[in-house]
């Protein structure tokens, strides 16, 4: 579950609202101050002279992105990224509950906590839970997206950068409260739900494809109705030059017939009038020269 969530300006880390849930006790505030400092030592900010960058190698909260950050019973976080931010290697929290379960999901019956943090403009937003269940981590986040959008809705930019330390805890931190309360309380229900949207967003997307396929099929029906009439109207041109060609055929037919014809007459005269010229064209003198 949050045990502690604070709003911080991210230019120098000052603390602006800050809220723990009841029966939780440790050093939350101080190993968040800690932890602040060394995210603004780290970050790039813009002010009017321009983008004043970090003489760090290594940003650990760039604007606009989120991180999480793990404390552990044995390590250092970061493998000692933040050593030394505590007396102890981040095992002084002090936090005492009995609802930790005998099965031991944070091992050895120890708690490991994570610091989820979120940088929008000039707020940083950040959060310490228990959760070992990666899925309680995105409800961590909608938490600290609601608590960004809400202080952003109550502050406008320049009371934030005017503002002193923990100038907007007296009338956000109930709000800030309220807040933990609800995502605490129904963060089972989160969980479930965006496990719903997941699959939403899922059926949507499956949605599309087979739109997509459904409209790949309707072009492709679309184009075989298009062969099938191209092929249709191909057969029929083959019928007309089929017909036609036949017509071709016999009218060439009749004409090597004429040409005959012609050629047998035409041969007939040549020779009668050779006969004739011979023998008259009656035939009288080879006829008399036999007798």
């Amino acid at each position: 579950m949050i045990l502690y969530a604070v709003i911080a300006r991210a230019k120098d880390g000052a603390v602006l609202v800050e809220s723990t849930i009841a029966g939780v006790e440790g050093n939350f505030p101080q190993i968040t101050v800690e932890v602040l400092e060394r995210i603004v030592s780290s970050s790039n900010w813009n002010s009017a002279l321009g983008t004043l960058e970090s003489s760090s190698q290594v940003e650990l909260l760039p604007d606009g992105e989120r991180r999480t950050f793990i404390q552990r019973q044995d390590e250092s976080m970061l493998g000692g990224l933040f050593s030394g931010a505590a007396a102890t290697p981040w095992s002084c929290f002090g936090y005492n509950t009995n609802d930790v379960e005998s099965s031991g999901e944070a091992g050895n019956g120890d708690l490991d906590y994570y610091f989820h943090l979120c940088r929008k403009d000039s707020v940083i937003c950040l959060c310490i839970s228990d959760d070992t269940d990666a899925r309680f981590h995105a409800v961590s986040y909608d938490f600290l997206d609601d608590t960004e959008t809400k202080f952003a809705k109550a502050y406008a930019p320049y009371k934030i950068t005017k503002a002193k330390a923990y100038e907007m805890d007296k009338k956000f931190r109930r709000e800030l409260a309220k807040l933990m309360y609800f995502y605490n309380e129904n963060r089972n229900m989160l969980v479930k739900q965006d496990r719903v949207n997941d699959l939403l967003n899922r059926v949507d997307d499956l949605k599309g494809v087979l739109g997509k396929n459904i409209t790949m099929v309707l072009e492709r029906e679309e184009r075989l109705a298009e062969l099938v009439e191209k092929s249709d109207e191909m057969v029929e041109d083959t019928k007309v030059f089929t017909k036609r060609s036949s017509q071709l055929k016999t009218r060439v037919k009749r004409q090597n017939y004429s040409f005959y014809v012609i050629a047998f007459v035409f041969g007939a005269l040549v020779l009668y009038l050779f006969l004739g010229e011979m023998c008259g064209y009656t035939f009288q003198n080879c006829s008399s020269g036999g007798e």
